[in-house]
């Protein structure tokens, strides 16, 4: 009973989606782009040049602390050494 219910009120959603939706092309209309300013390149070309700087990003931070982790052990390694 849920489940149908469930179904029903997503094929509604998903009607109203397609009625609603701007355009049917990839490309937006021109007076749409400039209107909302949207990228004039490639939306997919954009999107990999994002994906990949984030993960340029997440790695550069990555590198950062495993470096800095290094350091710590190395001083703790020192500090029991002294203490020997």
């Amino acid at each position: 009973m849920l489940f149908s219910i469930r179904v029903f009120l997503w094929t509604i959603a998903a009607e109203l989606e397609y009625r609603l939706y701007p355009w049917v092309e990839e490309a937006p209309p021109q007076d749409i782009a400039k209107k909302y300013n949207l990228p004039e390149e490639d939306f997919n070309k954009n999107l990999h040049y994002d994906w990949i700087q984030s993960h340029d990003q997440k790695i550069s931070r990555l590198q950062e602390e495993m470096i800095w982790v290094q350091q710590e052990i190395h001083k703790l390694n020192v500090e029991l050494k002294t203490h020997d």
